[in-house]
């Protein structure tokens, strides 16, 4: 390393994968360098460690539980994140996903760095209202954040749960537009001439994201329309924990050729796949944030099929760039795939051209750069 990058103050990113840090926050990373900052990302070690090494982004690798909340596991995790953040005393960390956004900070707190959070939806633990995890989680976000520098939320639903709870100090608490959507990357496709109707979820396949009732709502669709000139594609992760769906149940659907599953896919492909759909369902009834497929999807006037569920309804609007599904209910998805077939080819792009509006005045990446930017003021770094 040269000694101007080594005089550069530091932004540390914490985040349960190096992945998603690639998939997500590249454009960010890109603005902080260019603001005079060097980069360094604290996760635990996978396949993407090495590109993001070829963009000059120093990695340290820590252990984190992808699941559950094992006690003494995540105290390990917290003091490895306080020792990397005590060696390197970076400007700010910013914490993304559960995990970091508790025992990361916790951690920061310890070491004397601030801490910039990102609630991406309160996730499973704040599902099932007074249980024991979500009175756990409640307690740890309330010790963890009160000392955090700011805490973006994506959503206003999460943003009135943790300052009603008194979980994020209100003075340093702000709404963002979730993740953002980078308009030049997921731009409008050119028409295409493809024959059939292709559908596209997007997602982890939990059971929570509504995978089970796309799946059951397809086959009906497909029972209708037995000339197959309908197809079900989905993309996403597929783990064999309880909460994803079962991965033989999963299966025993693709002997069908009308359903296509890619599997986990590169960032850069996904503007390609989402291109050749002509709508995007994503029946949630998880705590999302504001979900990227639904982002992305609008971005490239797309219309939409998801629920009024908290993240979904930031990004629909019924019957203008999409249409309600109601959650756990596969009967009424189906209905609302008929409905989307039977629409004039005219009505669908008109849909998709609110979607892309929508995008554009509401979800544009560059207001939450804007935002990261504004709170670490890098004019004077």
């Amino acid at each position: 390393m040269n000694d101007n990058a080594s005089a550069r103050p530091t932004i540390t990113i914490v985040y349960n994968t190096a992945f998603y840090v690639y998939k997500f926050r590249m454009n960010l990373i890109a603005e902080l360098k260019n603001a005079g900052y060097k980069v360094a990302v604290i996760s635990p070690h996978d396949d993407y460690v090495s590109i993001l090494q070829e963009q000059d982004i120093e990695h340290y690798p820590i252990r984190m539980s992808q699941y559950g909340m094992n006690p003494l596991k995540e105290l390990v995790t917290a003091f490895a994140i306080y020792r990397v953040l005590n060696d390197i005393k970076p400007k700010y960390s910013l914490h993304y996903t559960i995990k970091p956004n508790i025992f990361g900070s916790l951690a920061a707190n310890w070491a004397g760095v601030p801490v910039i959070n990102n609630i991406a939806g309160a996730g499973k633990a704040f599902s099932n209202e007074g249980s024991l995890l979500q009175r756990l989680v409640a307690f740890l976000y309330r010790i963890s954040l009160r000392r955090s520098h700011k805490v973006f939320f994506q959503n206003r639903d999460d943003m009135k749960l943790f300052l009603d709870g008194g979980l994020a100090p209100a003075s340093i608490s702000e709404r963002i537009p979730g993740s953002g959507v980078d308009l030049t990357k997921y731009a409008v496709p050119l028409p295409q001439n493809a024959t059939g109707f292709r559908f596209l979820f997007v997602g982890r396949l939990l059971k929570e994201k509504g995978i089970g009732e796309y799946l059951q709502a397809a086959s009906r669709v497909l029972q209708q329309r037995p000339e197959r000139t309908v197809s079900f594609e989905i993309v996403g992760e597929l783990d064999d924990t309880a909460d994803y769906v079962d991965r033989e149940y999963f299966e025993s659907f693709l002997q069908n050729p009308s359903f296509v599953y890619h599997g986990t896919v590169s960032p850069n492909v996904m503007p390609q796949i989402i291109g050749k759909a002509d709508c995007v369902v994503l029946p949630s009834y998880y705590r999302e944030g504001v979900p990227r497929s639904l982002l992305e999807a609008v971005a490239m006037a797309k219309p939409i099929i998801t629920t009024d569920n908290v993240g979904c309804r930031d990004v629909l609007e019924d019957r203008v760039n999409g249409f309600k599904c109601n959650s756990r209910d596969a009967d009424d998805l189906y209905d609302c795939m008929q409905r989307m077939l039977e629409l004039p080819v005219e009505e669908r792009l008109r849909m998709g051209a609110s979607g892309r509006r929508k995008a554009e005045t509401e979800f544009d990446e560059t207001l939450v750069l804007a935002a990261y930017l504004r709170a670490i003021s890098p004019q004077s770094p």
